[in-house]
């Protein structure tokens, strides 16, 4: 496999997309684990789906990659013993760039559901983290 090249910048926020292991539909199958797998914090917005998942996060000190190794490991040793492997060995990745790209990812992970037709409207999925924004008031 070729090395790739990623910026290690600290202090960012990301959008990520990690997918499973041959795009194995298998995350629905214990959804409690992935909130269990974020060690120091969850993401400021996310959804779980079948085979990946969309996640914005606010990195600290700690490069991207380590942040993302972790929760994989962490996944992983609590889910592989019932359905083996997990993961794909990579992940994608986009530095947000201001707060307009931040809300274009956010509502792209919230409303792509709904998009792809999955469910009628973002609040009929539990799985993200569209009820907390409803909440807080970002979303009426």
């Amino acid at each position: 496999m070729t090395p790739l090249r990623r910026y290690n910048l600290t202090g960012h926020t990301y959008f990520i997309t990690v997918v499973t292991y041959k795009r194995h539909r298998i995350l629905l199958k214990n959804p409690e684990l992935f909130p269990k797998s974020w060690r120091k914090s969850m993401p400021t917005a996310w959804v779980l789906l079948l085979d990946h998942f969309h996640a914005v996060l606010e990195v600290g000190e700690c490069p991207i990659s380590d942040v993302l190794h972790s929760v994989k490991i962490t996944y992983s040793r609590r889910f592989r013993d019932q359905h083996g492997r997990v993961w794909q060995n990579r992940f994608w990745d986009h530095v947000i760039r201001d707060q307009q790209d931040l809300n274009r990812h956010i509502d792209y992970i919230h409303y792509n559901l709904a998009g792809h037709g999955i469910v009628a409207s973002p609040g009929d999925y539990c799985l993200s983290s569209f009820s907390s924004y409803v909440a807080d008031g970002s979303y009426e």
